[in-house]
């Protein structure tokens, strides 16, 4: 298998805070390439800012270089470095950022657009902060996608990503005790080159062919021994009360491997185990740490009865783990139904954890009953947008959709939850009600587990979410929501479109979500024709694909990004709402 590999590290990225190990770090990794048999500055090269600003002209440029290049099936592009996580997802500063908006890399955007640049598959691997934008100049950082849009391969191959932290966390970079008090090393880098070049051989498998004695290393095997050791570094250099470090991970099942060792090579097995000062510490494969539990509990939930998960995670001791704890208030919260369950005119908004300002609409007919309700009527045709805006400036754009009743959750100036629901004088109601408190405990578990970015599902899942989604001959536009975007890290495309299909043969409109995640909208500009409501992504994480997508979005939005907030769901200051009310008024939204 031909292979390559970018490594870049930036120490000093604008005026943010100097780092000792980014570059550093990108060099160790090189020598690890280099040592796989990698040829050295042609199939592993680095970059970094010591001789220089790194741009991300020069990252395109070395990935095109590789992919016009003879025959490259596999690719490692890894990145140290200040992070910055801007609408639920990453974005790597390169050096001029922030105060150069696009002096950064897009991750979410460049894995898609890797997905489908033609190479059997590509591990990207992020050293990085991955922490909320701090200040004006930082939320406006877009960031670029930097793999070609070429789309030399119709269906996607397997991009895994590592990431040294969650999101809204701190990747550590901390003195090492061992060596001088001046020198600093990455914690997360260093695991992870503890387990690529051998010295944890229990991660290690072997060829299952007899002419083959090497031992491998697969990308799944690093999923629980990164999230139990990377911790576990921390706490023993004294810093799990300043630094959140819990690895994360999105890795599809696929026969690639990352690292390649000749078995005289490999540590012993019982080498530094036990041992303070060593990389070893006894490892625990069968360890589950508490974000694990999380994700285990959003798998229960899908595949399971979710009501009894809820419950069961509400009953929690006190000592039980943070992440579960906020999980289960959470989930409970947006779980719990709320004000009413129906309009005469079946259809319209309620809003809690804030109030309603003002409201803008064009094809259909709107009146506001009390702060936190308004009534939606008349809608022409199959969805009409709706632009809704609360106290303190901001505001949202979500379909009005004839015979639901759609609930806003606002939580600390963040919108963290919309769903929807039949109104209970219509037909659709009475096939929801039978499984509305199932329904209702998977929303509200989906929508905590996204606002912690830990809403993902495994293959076996995703036909459980299937299921729950639809009662009788009808969707639920929410879940349908959560899960296009969970079976989009799944790679899983064709369901995308299946449930958009249904959907839009069910309510007679695809939500903007499953049209974007099934790429049904590659090259469009999004108008009144195309069938999708609204007019934007609905959850924030969506943006980040609009630009590998080529989508165009009607004028009147231009520079909204830059207005958003930081939330689960698309929310806009002042600004953001204006253009999204002139969009409406100007067309047939």
């Amino acid at each position: 298998m031909a292979r390559a590999g970018i490594f870049i590290g930036v120490d000093q990225t604008g005026g943010l805070q100097r780092l000792h190990d980014a570059a550093a770090g990108a060099h160790r990794m090189h020598a690890w390439a280099v040592a796989q048999g990698l040829a050295d500055g042609t199939a592993a090269r680095v970059i970094t800012d010591e001789a220089g600003k790194v741009h991300p002209d020069q990252v395109f440029d070395a990935i095109q270089e590789l992919l016009n290049g003879p025959g490259i099936e596999h690719l490692v592009l890894y990145f140290a470095g200040h992070g910055v996580n801007i609408n639920r997802c990453e974005h790597w500063l390169l050096t001029d950022a922030p105060v150069k908006t696009s002096a950064a890399i897009n991750v979410k955007g460049s894995a898609e657009l890797a997905a489908y640049c033609g190479l059997g598959s590509v591990t990207i691997i992020s050293d990085a902060c991955r922490v909320a934008p701090d200040g004006i100049q930082a939320q406006n950082v877009r960031g670029v996608d930097v793999f070609p849009n070429t789309a030399a391969s119709s269906r996607a191959r397997p991009v895994d990503q590592f990431f040294a932290c969650e999101l809204g966390s701190t990747a550590a970079e901390v003195r090492d005790p061992q060596l001088a008090a001046s020198t600093y090393r990455a914690v997360y880098t260093d695991a992870l080159l503890d387990a690529l070049t051998g010295k944890r051989p229990e991660l290690l498998e072997p060829s299952g062919d007899p002419a083959d004695p090497s031992l491998y290393l697969k990308p799944a095997a690093l999923i629980d021994y990164l999230q139990a050791e990377v911790p576990r570094r921390v706490k023993a250099m004294h810093l799990h009360h300043r630094v959140n470090q819990q690895p994360e991970s999105v890795v599809l099942v696929h026969k690639g491997w990352l690292s390649k060792l000749d078995p005289a090579m490999v540590e012993p097995a019982t080498r530094g185990l036990g041992d303070p000062g060593s990389a070893g510490h006894g490892f625990a494969p069968r360890a589950v740490p508490a974000a694990r539990a999380a994700d285990a509990v959003v798998s229960r939930a899908a595949t399971g009865n979710a009501a009894a998960v809820l419950r069961s995670i509400q009953a929690l001791p006190g000592g039980a783990p943070r992440a579960l704890a906020r999980m289960a208030d959470h989930a409970s919260r947006i779980a719990e139904p709320f004000s009413t369950l129906h309009f005469e005119t079946q259809c319209g908004f309620k809003v809690r954890g804030t109030r309603i300002v003002d409201f803008a609409v064009r094809r259909a007919q709107g009146q506001q009953l009390a702060p936190d309700l308004l009534r939606i009527d008349h809608v022409q045709g199959a969805a009409a947008c709706v632009v809704i805006e609360f106290d303190g400036g901001i505001g949202t754009v979500v379909p009005a959709i004839p015979g639901f009743i759609a609930a806003l959750t606002i939580d600390d100036g963040e919108l963290v939850d919309v769903s929807y629901e039949p109104s209970d004088n219509t037909w659709r109601w009475n096939l929801f009600r039978d499984r509305a408190d199932e329904i209702r405990a998977l929303r509200g578990l989906a929508a905590s587990a996204s606002q912690q970015g830990r809403f993902r599902l495994t293959q076996a899942d995703a036909g459980g979410v299937a299921q729950k989604m639809q009662y009788d001959k009808t969707v639920d536009p929410t879940l349908s929501i959560y899960a296009a975007h969970a079976y989009y890290d799944l790679q899983e495309v064709d369901r995308i479109r299946e449930m958009a299909d249904y959907q839009r043969a069910d309510l007679g409109v695809t939500l903007f979500d499953l049209a974007l995640l099934g790429r049904t909208l590659l090259r469009q500009a999004i108008a009144p024709a195309r069938g999708v409501a609204p007019f934007v992504p609905m959850l924030s994480q969506g943006w980040a694909l609009l630009s590998a997508h080529g989508i165009t979005l009607p004028r009147e939005l231009d520079g909204i990004e830059t207005t958003m907030r930081e939330s689960v769901w698309s929310l806009f200051d002042s600004d953001g709402v204006g253009k999204l009310r002139k969009t409406v008024e100007s067309g047939g939204w």
